[in-house]
């Protein structure tokens, strides 16, 4: 389903998204992802730009056929999709994903992170 902005609660740079116990696949028309696609000169839009919407649709689909909510899965889905679309592991499309997986990974992390508690050394 195409939508114009993505929900409050999504992240700012959403392409696209899935909702939970939802199986459809929302695409954000307003993210410049989507635009590049649809104002490309060409029939067929940017050649790159499409390849990644492949790849972020491609993610959406593990959340919906997995029902589940592991990014770090979803995005191996995705890595795999560019590069079975020819799009190497060095292309900046590829490390930009990565890049997102790591960073989505370590706020993911943070959240899970216990609080440290430090004691103070007993005074002599």
């Amino acid at each position: 389903m195409l939508v114009d902005v993505p929900p409050v609660y999504a992240s700012r740079d959403v392409e696209a998204y899935v909702r939970t116990n939802d199986d459809t696949i929302y695409v954000v028309t307003s993210s410049p992802l989507f635009r590049a696609v649809q104002g490309w000169k060409s029939d067929c839009g940017d050649p790159l730009a499409l390849k990644k919407l492949a790849s972020v649709l491609i993610h959406e689909e593990w959340h919906v056929r997995h029902r589940g909510d592991d990014e770090q899965a979803a995005y191996y889905a995705q890595l795999t999709a560019l590069v079975q679309l020819g799009v190497s592991p060095g292309h900046s499309v590829y490390t930009g994903v990565m890049r997102s997986m790591q960073a989505v990974d370590k706020k993911r992390k943070q959240k899970q992170k216990p609080e440290m508690v430090l004691a103070d050394r007993a005074r002599e």
